[in-house]
């Protein structure tokens, strides 16, 4: 039972069945245990909120270092939709790199789960914007649209999906 997150689903290395939380309770600790979760265990109220350690050294949680890490990026990637195409491809290209290489250090700073796969998303979409970019795949303005909607709306649905699944702060061993 790790010390530092709650474990939301567990495989069982006997059955291979993928255990969840039961209803009304936290993590598979509390379901299925012996003994409850450690911050339970530790008194913390509500179960299985991120300790202060975490939440102290997230990136996300400081609207400045959020604004520089990925607000920015965000805005560039817009305000250039219409740009030519080489500084369309450039600017993207760097944000990108940008935004993925904060979701990485952010995710081995104070384990935020959805870092853990936006920052991969962010650095394999720089695939595509160079390949549009270079012309292999040619695409017209309304297609650069849709693929900037595809990296930026696919961030969030990954954010919202791996934290909904998970909890905001987790260990890859809780998924």
């Amino acid at each position: 039972m790790p010390t530092d997150a709650c474990i939301f689903f567990y495989d069982c290395k006997g059955c291979g069945e993928r255990l969840k939380p039961l209803p009304g309770s936290c993590c598979v600790f509390c379901s299925y245990g012996s003994v409850p979760c450690p911050p339970i265990q530790e008194g913390v109220e509500p179960c299985c909120t991120p300790k202060p350690e975490h939440s102290a050294k997230d990136w996300v949680g400081s609207p400045r270092v959020s604004l520089l890490a990925w607000g920015l990026p965000s805005a560039a990637i817009i305000a250039v939709l219409f740009a030519p195409i080489p500084m369309r491809t450039a600017i993207w290209t760097l944000a990108l790199a940008w935004m993925g290489l904060a979701c990485v250090l952010n995710a081995r700073r104070c384990s935020r789960t959805h870092c853990r796969f936006t920052g991969p998303y962010y650095l394999a979409m720089i695939i595509p914007v160079v390949v549009v970019g270079m012309g292999i795949i040619p695409l017209g303005p309304y297609s650069w649209a849709l693929l900037g909607l595809l990296i930026l709306g696919g961030s969030y649905v990954i954010w919202w999906m791996t934290e909904r699944a998970w909890g905001k702060f987790s260990t890859p061993n809780s998924y």
